[in-house]
């Protein structure tokens, strides 16, 4: 097998006929991505068409929200799960792209339809393709990686919640993921900076912790923009920072409007009132400790199924059940291997290792949160925060010479337990 090292620019030839140099690469592509959504289709159960469907704030709180900015309110009108109080009001906290997006739809359908999330997640699904077949240099390839990613981790549980009630935590995955992909896609291809830099808002303003992806951004800027001239250098590095400055001015401004200081996210808050396990620790010992470093160790690594066992009719029955809390990446999305073996590579690319090191701080932040993502029955929402970075990684290689049935044999184990097993 001849392999670059470069990631991005990486094809694989081993002697077999290269399946990325057809002489339609255009209809390949089309019936790649033909292939991809018909599985997708397929292994869905969920109605996809449903269009006397409107989500409201009974399904996310951050419709609500965006109804409350056309009556000029910051607060809710009633409290609903996951919200946070301050003197007696009620707000949202969570991160404000889906709120803005909601904004531009309610005034029209006094809620959300339920083809929102579903052209969302049409979004992902495209988009991930046209990665993967970037990388892998072949839409056959590109189709495998893509059914890998969307229907072998904890993509597709995300997906099917997102599709069935609009909940937050499953919309702001998707809309992370995409603008992380999007990122991803600019990265290792045409290389610009504005694309990659609305991929870093999209993204950091869905899920907090992918602002750790503005160093790729930066290495971005700064390693490509040497043809452009000093003009053209200093527009990329002036694009990068202000994206990120307009992230960080957002919601600080958002803080400061609903909760009184530039600082107070609301997480805290919205433990008021509430006796579950999480507000009881978060209480004790706070949003961020390193008390919470070996229980997410845990249920990130490894989080096996639970054990119980049941008398029934004087016999005693032993059942598996997928634990809440967690469940480990590594053995329900096995392709990720791949990146533990090919990490001495990595490290050796700037540019794969600058993605690396974003992950790794990334994962950093998150072993000190005081949650894990439950209730998350057999999956791992927090991983989908790296997740595409880490299907890029290994993209250009895990389909060269005998690697590719190993990865195939991976990528059907985590089909199968994603959309059966769990």
């Amino acid at each position: 097998m001849r392999t670059n090292n470069t990631i991005g620019e990486g094809k694989s030839d081993d002697g077999d006929g290269a399946l990325g140099s057809t002489p339609h690469p255009r209809r390949d592509m089309v019936l790649g991505a033909a292939l991809v959504l018909i599985v997708c289709y397929t292994l869905f159960e969920p109605k996809l068409w449903r269009p006397d469907t409107t989500f409201t704030i009974i399904h996310n709180v951050q419709i609500a929200e965006a109804q409350a900015w056309w009556a000029g309110r910051a607060d809710l009108p009633h409290r609903e799960w996951d919200t946070a109080v301050r003197d007696g009001r009620v707000y949202s906290y969570f991160p404000p792209m889906f709120s803005f997006i909601s904004a531009c739809i309610v005034p029209l359908f006094d809620g959300v339809p339920h083809l929102v999330p579903v052209c969302l997640v049409l979004a992902v699904v495209l988009c991930a393709y046209g990665l993967f077949c970037r990388l892998t240099s072949s839409p056959v390839w590109g189709a495998m990686l893509t059914i890998g990613y969307v229907c072998g981790t904890s993509m597709w549980p995300v997906i099917t919640k997102s599709i069935q009630a609009c909940t937050p935590y499953g919309i702001n995955h998707l809309l992370a993921s995409l603008g992380v992909l999007l990122m991803l896609t600019t990265y290792f291809g045409g290389r610009r900076v504005l694309p990659a830099a609305i991929g870093l808002v999209i993204a950091a303003w869905s899920r907090q912790l992918t602002l750790a992806y503005a160093l790729p951004l930066a290495f971005l800027a700064v390693r490509w923009a040497g043809s452009d001239g000093r003009w053209g250098r200093k527009a990329r590095m002036i694009g990068a920072a202000a994206s990120v400055v307009m992230v960080i001015a957002v919601n600080m401004g958002l803080n400061t409007l609903k909760f009184g200081d530039p600082f107070t996210s609301g997480y805290m808050l919205n433990h008021v009132g509430r006796d579950d396990v999480f507000a009881r620790e978060a209480r004790t010992y706070g949003l961020l400790s390193p008390h919470w470093v070996p229980r997410n160790l845990y249920y990130m690594n490894i989080g096996l199924p639970t054990v119980h066992r049941v008398e029934m009719a004087g016999e005693t029955i032993t059942r598996v059940r997928p634990n809440t809390m967690g469940t480990g990446i590594w053995w329900t999305t096995p392709l990720l291997i791949w990146v533990l073996i090919g990490l001495p590579r990595l490290l050796k690319d700037p540019s794969s290792r600058v993605w690396l090191i974003g992950v790794a701080a990334l994962c950093g932040v998150m072993m000190f949160w005081h949650a894990t993502g439950a209730v998350q029955r057999g999956f791992n929402r927090y991983s989908l925060d790296y997740m595409p970075v880490l299907f890029a990684l290994v993209a250009p290689t895990c389909f060269g010479g005998r690697r590719r049935w190993v990865s195939l044999a991976m990528i059907a184990w985590g089909v199968v337990y994603f959309r059966w097993l769990i």
